[in-house]
């Protein structure tokens, strides 16, 4: 099973995610810059969910990234922002911290600070719902949907605990979010934590949270995502392979839900100071499918969340192995799928049946046909009668012409 790298192997991880998580389109620049001989740019500094507690925090991102990265492609995010950009919504964001003072998010989200030690909570707020920004070509799955920062979790390590988790959702959703975003997992579930899930569903909000926590273990289950109401999501590379590629047990010996795939491995999107930082990691993977959540929200806003839940899921691109595969769930989430989709899986852009203009005055065209070949058979008849009279006359005279006065039989 693949799981997130420790920080101790950031830098030649980033390096090597510099060239994968950009879009094709940003080979032939680094082919003009060695041709040139110019200096290769910086690898971009990579961003975590935890550290340990004597470790620095992250690494602050200066570099802005000209080029799309590779999820704006995947997605299909230009054309699922035709029809909707998340406007009219709202996101809560539940993470340690959260740096709101870049310019992907500056005057876009509610309760933020300008610090993030992990660089998590602001790189998530920037996948699910970044503004665009001057000479980047990244861009968040809802770009206008509001955000609103909820504190969650050690700001030093990342780990959080069920109980903020809880009065996290039930902050969220006092406050009308539409869509709530578990920015970290707990490994332990809790009463008071199924309860906030099920107020919130009741409530109109949508909880989204990563179907698993990185340990020390390995991949362990995620709380609130095993919640029947909670949309569960898991990473997928640039390659749209699942992360960790093994099902992984629950406590009670099942398995984990897995309802949706979404990117989270190899990641661009801005981080604390304004700059492009990598991110990677199952919560990662709940932010894209929190912004595609809001999109479908903001589009049709009388859908509630189970059904926004079940659209989500219905519209996404398979797994192979089908709607129950343990590792991927219902398959990669699709966007302009979900924009498109009505709830009985018919086109959601065609509006009302076909079109049956007003019968005319003059007569149905469609009777034209019927009189022509009524009309034609009747002239084939008495065209037949009248070549049978001609054959057996003119055999009567041995073919001789008439002459005056002679009778015509």
């Amino acid at each position: 099973m693949r799981s997130t790298p420790a920080p101790g192997a950031a830098v030649g991880r980033a390096a090597a995610a510099l060239l994968l998580a950009l879009s094709p389109l940003a080979a032939p620049a680094a082919a003009a810059a060695d041709t040139a001989g110019d200096e290769p740019p910086p690898p971009l500094p990579q961003v975590f969910e935890f550290k340990g507690e004597r470790q620095p925090c992250s690494v602050m991102g200066t570099e802005v990234v000209e080029q799309e990265p590779w999820t704006r492609a995947f997605l299909g995010l230009d054309r699922a922002h035709r029809l909707s950009t998340g406007s009219g919504t709202e996101i809560a964001v539940l993470a340690p911290e959260l740096d709101a003072a870049g310019p992907a998010l500056e005057g876009a989200v509610e309760g933020g600070g300008s610090q993030d030690c992990l660089g998590h909570g602001t790189f998530l707020a920037g996948v699910a719902g970044g503004r665009a920004v001057e000479d980047s070509g990244t861009l968040g799955v809802a770009p206008g949907v509001s955000l609103r920062f909820i504190p969650a979790g050690d700001p030093n390590t990342g780990v959080t605990p069920p109980g903020q988790i809880a009065s996290g959702i039930t902050e969220a959703t006092a406050a009308g979010s539409d869509v709530i975003l578990v920015g970290t997992a707990a490994w332990e579930n809790s009463t008071a934590l199924d309860d906030a899930v099920a107020a919130a569903t009741e409530a109109g909000s949508l909880v989204v949270a990563p179907a698993t926590v990185n340990t020390v273990r390995g991949p362990m289950a995620g709380h609130p995502s095993q919640h029947p109401d909670a949309l569960s999501v898991a990473a997928h590379d640039p390659e749209g392979l699942p992360v960790v590629a093994a099902p992984v047990l629950r406590a009670d010996g099942e398995l984990v839900r897995v309802d949706l795939l979404a990117p989270g491995d190899l990641t661009v999107g801005p981080g604390p100071g304004g700059g492009h930082v990598i991110g990677s990691g199952p919560g990662v993977a709940a932010a894209f499918a929190a912004g595609t959540a809001s999109l479908l929200a903001a589009r049709e806003p009388e859908l509630t969340p189970g059904e926004l839940r079940q659209r989500l899921i219905s519209t996404a691109y398979s797994s192979p192995s089908g709607s129950g595969d343990p590792v991927g769930g219902g398959g990669r989430v699709d966007p302009v799928a979900a924009l498109t989709t009505g709830p009985a899986g018919e086109s959601a852009l065609s509006a009302g049946g076909r079109f049956v203009p007003d019968p005319s005055p003059l007569g149905s065209l469609d009777a034209l046909p019927t009189w022509a070949v009524v009309g034609g058979a009747g002239l084939l008849i008495v065209m037949c009668v009248l070549a049978a009279a001609v054959v057996r006359n003119g055999r009567a005279r041995d073919w001789r012409p008439a002459t005056p006065g002679e009778p015509v039989p």
